[in-house]
């Protein structure tokens, strides 16, 4: 009878929260202070409350257990958010995809060295644009490159290669410049395009113009685009594919999908617009800022076709800790390698991008890895974190932070737009995780 009443029990939970399984433990086993996480629950209800976010899932690990995973607030409309909510993690994808290429690295396919026109033809005899003074008859000229573009300037996004929205950010004629011709040539920052595949667009993207010679600044663009595309052409297989069989399932990634399957669409959390006042719209429809599109809610019939490397995958709380702590250990997680602790430390390391800092996100101070934003000192960062802490975050408002020193991961799921209004909220995140350490 009791064997009865425990499968309908768990049949009533419903098919999806069979598919995963987790064990949370007290706190303060692990160095942390129930009290203290207490006010993190508290801050990101205020925000709920307060009509700044719909809802969020939250989780804190640390040594590698969660203390912490909790769903707040909603969905969707007239529907709870809840710890298997599937959230479009959008750029936290660029270090799975990061982490696909160190996978081809370390099976000898490739170094990182290389030059990509090795792999893609179309990215031999690049040019730069380089803008003529006011006054003159033509604004710009094309300079031949002074070195090719290589697969480490793609991972340290170094290339030159741009967003489109990256004209909102940080405006100048140059960059006007070279985003018009993205536009002419049908280059987008992630639209979900069933009618073509990554590989035709990373072609016409190898032929354009190049914003500055490769190495010689910091430009947050569409280089892991590029990378998603080298993976289908020297691993032989769809990046989707790779993905999933290198990445997904040795790690147990269950609910982590370029394109979310039909049957769990009920668990996708809707994307909501906020003027962080008070006021919430929720979005119907899939464009943001103009450029930037990712599949909507149908995104099943239309899977294999564009399989963005930085934009493309959507997860859960519990399988991205699963990705970060591999990380913290050193490449391993539950008794398989993924990475070996030397390929680790190398995407660790704070000196790829030279003098250039990692300021998207960041203030100075930042450095970038082989995927993600990595904190050189404490100087420019008073607020939270160590040297090595690393991090990234997805343009729906999805964050996470992973602190080899104190064995922390933090992470943060909401889907608010527009991007930048949630910085704040993350900085008190990352401070309050911090302050729940209590060893």
């Amino acid at each position: 009878m009791r064997l009865t009443l425990t499968l309908l029990s768990l049949f009533c939970l419903g098919y999806s929260h069979l598919s995963w399984s987790f064990e949370t433990v007290k706190p303060e086993t692990v160095g942390l202070s129930t009290e203290r996480l207490q006010r993190f629950e508290r801050l990101i209800d205020n925000h709920i409350n307060d009509k700044k976010i719909a809802g969020a899932v939250t989780l804190i690990a640390r040594k590698g257990k969660i203390a912490h995973l909790r769903a707040a607030g909603l969905a969707d409309i007239d529907k709870p958010m809840k710890t298997d909510s599937i959230f479009r993690i959008v750029s936290m994808t660029k270090p799975i995809t990061s982490t696909a290429i160190m996978l081809l690295y370390e099976q000898g396919k490739l170094l990182i060295s290389d030059p990509v026109s090795k792999y893609i033809p179309e990215f031999k005899n690049q040019k730069v644009v380089e803008m003529l003074p006011k006054g003159s008859d033509f604004p710009y000229k094309l300079v031949p490159v002074k070195r090719d573009v290589t697969i480490h300037d793609l991972l340290t996004h170094t290339s030159g290669i741009l967003y489109l929205a990256s004209t909102g950010w940080f405006p100048n004629d140059k960059r006007e410049q070279v985003v018009s011709f993205y536009r002419d040539a049908g280059i987008t920052d992630g639209f979900c395009r069933p009618d073509e595949s990554i590989g035709d667009m990373v072609k016409r993207l190898a032929k354009l113009p190049l914003y500055a010679q490769p190495g010689e600044t910091w430009e947050y663009g569409l280089s892991v685009d590029v990378l998603g595309y080298l993976v289908e052409v020297v691993s032989g297989q769809k990046f989707d594919q790779f993905v999933q069989t290198e990445i997904f399932d040795p790690l147990k990634m269950k609910d982590s999908h370029f394109y979310i399957p039909k049957h769990k669409l009920n668990r996708l959390a809707a994307d909501w617009e906020s003027d962080w006042k008070g006021s919430l719209t929720r979005v119907t429809g899939s464009l943001i800022d103009g450029d930037l599109a990712l599949c909507p809610n149908d995104a099943y019939e239309t899977s294999g076709q564009y399989l963005s490397g930085g934009a493309s995958v959507l997860s859960t709380a519990y399988d991205y800790f699963r990705f970060a702590q591999m990380f913290l250990n050193n490449g391993e997680l539950d008794g398989v390698r993924l990475l070996s602790r030397k390929t680790v430390e190398l995407m660790t390391a704070t000196n790829h991008s030279g003098e250039h800092d990692a300021t998207l996100l960041h203030s100075h101070g930042w450095k970038f890895g082989l995927g993600f934003a990595i904190q050189q000192d404490r100087s420019h960062n008073v607020d939270s974190g160590d040297k090595g802490v690393f991090e990234w975050a997805g343009y729906y408002s999805t964050r996470f932070s992973i602190n080899p020193k104190e064995q922390t991961v933090t992470i943060f799921l909401s889907q608010t737009s527009p991007f930048g209004a949630h910085f704040g909220l993350w900085d008190k995140i990352t401070a309050l995780s911090s302050s729940a350490i209590a060893d």
